[in-house]
């Protein structure tokens, strides 16, 4: 039988499928020039790999969701965008990108849309800034970019060139996630430097002198730049559009700022180079009808507002919100001059350490006199509920007037839980004497206290050890919830303890001849229904003296209900023995038992001015 011969490298390898220019390749197999064969190779598998690229492409073409129109692809990648800008943290809302990756079609029709390339956000690198800036074609642009040491200052300068397009710019700073590390990331710039400062004058320069599209405005920096300030000419020609101005922590020029007749949001905070004439701010805000929310931070002007005769105070016929940060006289001037709605919410920070112990109750008159003007059928003269707290070291008071007409939204109507307060004040973390007080002080020659129905103390209770609470507030007629939340109810208790009313002894079963009678007998806070108590710490002590404190109240004045929430050191056993020890009490317990090893020390800190209580 014949030996069948040894198949040549072509009859192995190729196949019917093989064609004619790969197969003349491997009947090549051999040839003596091997660098040459190589090449020859190598060029035909470059021809191949593209084939069966456009044929994958083809063949990935050919689902329905690829073969989309390109405008309602558009308005699905325009759906995305909005939705990551909306529900996305910032870090995540560039993410939308990704779905563009999908096949050629869809970032062929991503690229077309110059809709998806309009917004500059968080902490966009200046690569893709310069990359996205020409998509955009000549739509508005909005810019709300996180600026920091590493943000290219020379791309955002492309950007805001553009100026007759910019709809939105906010330059905020990028705040750190530990801000005990923020104040020291100098120490560590390599590592640090997203978090460290960076200048923005230049960027500003590059915008033009007018901005008809621009509806917001937001420059701030994390600290006070005295170095930094608003170009001269910023925005010459106007901003007819504006809406929303925010110019904080930075040397501000009053004749720079871009004042509009259509604000409704005003925001300056920072030192003045050229500081304006108190009539010239007035003039300049007098100027502002629409606006609704108006914020001024240590820009003040010292100047009496009484001293300036023929000046008409400024009506606000449309603010919603007044926020002020000053010192005590600045504020105090500035509200003179001054006219807003009784259905104004305002919050007042005092800043500076002046002596408060001085009998000035200018600033809290001319609060009483900023609606003095308003016809609605509110007289905003009774307080209603009090909160006293301790926020970052500040103390704080928090009013809200009684007697709001129903017309009103529910913004204003008096659940504390559920709206902000018609009156904010807050004072200095270091200050001589005692602000809060000497303001508490004035307050109640200028409102009635007598309608107050609830107060609340929030991390401090110092004005508890106060003679002021006593004689402001224990005689009150209708104070029926007093809540503590996390501080000391040391004095309080010891006011209670040592009320007279309450000392007088037993009742006696007849009345002997001349004696006064029971209902004369009227104790501290005689309309008092409801003690709120959160965070407290119990012990055995505490709660007999708790006990025999409101056992003595009379009756026709007994507590009515015991409120206890995220307490430590008291179980169902306490809590029994309290509803056993005062009859008729109703106790509201969350159920939470919190055992904690109280040092000695902490306990008698706490209970400094009990007075052996």
């Amino acid at each position: 039988m014949a030996e069948k011969p040894f198949a040549t490298v072509s009859e192995v390898l190729a196949t019917s499928f093989t064609g004619p220019a790969t197969r003349a390749l491997v009947e090549q197999y051999g040839t003596p020039s091997i660098p040459e064969y190589k090449e020859k190779l190598a060029a035909r598998i470059l021809e191949l790999e593209h084939d069966i690229r456009i044929l994958k492409t083809c063949q990935n073409s050919t689902p329905s969701v690829n073969r989309l129109p390109p405008e309602v692809l558009s308005n699905i990648f325009i759906f995305l965008f909005w939705t990551m800008e909306r529900e996305y943290r910032e870090d995540h809302k560039v993410f939308w990108i990704r779905s563009t990756h999908v096949c050629r079609h869809w970032r062929a029709v991503a690229l077309g849309c110059a809709a998806l390339w309009t917004n500059f956000a968080f902490d966009m690198h200046g690569e893709l800034m310069r990359t996205i800036l020409p998509r955009s074609k000549n739509l508005p642009l909005s810019v709300t970019l996180k600026c920091d040491g590493a943000t290219d200052v020379e791309a955002l300068e492309a950007v805001l060139s553009q100026t007759t397009r910019l709809r939105c710019v906010e330059l905020s700073p990028r705040i750190h996630p530990k801000p005990t590390q923020s104040a020291t990331w100098f120490h560590i710039p390599r590592s640090n430097k997203r978090y460290g400062p960076v200048s923005l004058t230049a960027a500003l320069e590059s915008m033009g002198p007018s901005a008809p599209l621009l509806t917001t405005l937001s420059v701030s920096y994390t600290n006070f730049k005295v170095d930094e300030s608003l170009p001269e000419g910023f925005l010459e020609v106007g901003a007819p559009a504006l809406k929303y101005l925010k110019l904080d922590n930075f040397d501000l020029h009053w004749s720079r700022i871009p004042f509009s007749s259509t604000l409704e949001t005003l925001h300056l905070g920072g030192a003045f180079t050229a500081c304006p004439e108190f009539p010239a701010m007035l003039e300049t805000l007098r100027g502002l009808p629409r606006l609704e929310r108006l914020t001024l931070r240590a820009m003040l002007p010292d100047l009496e507002f009484d001293s300036l005769p023929g000046v008409r105070p400024v009506t606000f016929k449309k603010l919603e919100y007044l926020s002020l940060e000053d010192s005590g006289p600045a504020v105090g001037n500035f509200l003179g001059g001054i006219r807003v709605p009784k259905t104004i919410f305002i919050d007042i920070q005092f800043i500076g350490v002046e002596e408060w112990a001085q009998p000035d109750d200018s600033c809290v008159k001319r609060i009483k006199e900023l609606w003095v003007d308003d016809p609605l059928d509110w007289t905003k003269d009774d307080i209603y509920s009090l909160q006293v707290s301790l926020r970052d070291d500040r103390n704080h008071l928090e009013f809200r007037f009684g007697g709001v007409p129903e017309t009103l939204d529910w913004r204003y109507q008096l659940d504390p839980d559920e709206v902000h307060p018609h009156l904010t004040v807050s004072f200095p973390r270091y200050s001589h004497g005692s602000p809060n007080l000497t303001f508490l002080t004035h307050a109640q020659t200028y409102f009635d206290f007598t309608m107050l129905t609830t107060l609340h103390f929030i991390e401090d209770s110092r004005l508890a050890y106060n003679p002021l609470f006593e004689n402001t507030f224990a005689r009150l007629p209708n104070i029926q919830v007093i809540s503590f939340v996390g501080c000391d109810m040391s004095g309080f208790w010891h006011i209670m303890d040592n009320d007279a009313a309450c000392n007088a002894g037993a009742e006696p079963s007849e009345p002997s001849p001349g004696a006064m009678p029971p209902a004369a007998v009227v104790p501290f806070f005689p309309a008092l229904q409801v003690i709120e108590m959160s965070r407290e710490t119990f012990n055995k002590k505490r709660i007999d003296d708790i006990i025999r404190v409101l056992n003595k109240r009379p009756s026709g004045h007994r507590l009515g209900t015991l409120q206890i929430y995220d307490c430590i050191n008291l179980d169902e056993t306490d809590v029994a023995r309290i509803m056993e020890g005062i009859p008729g009490i109703w106790i509201n317990w969350d159920d939470v038992v919190t055992k904690k090893e109280v040092n000695m020390f902490d306990e008698l800190y706490r209970n400094r001015a009990a007075f052996g209580f």
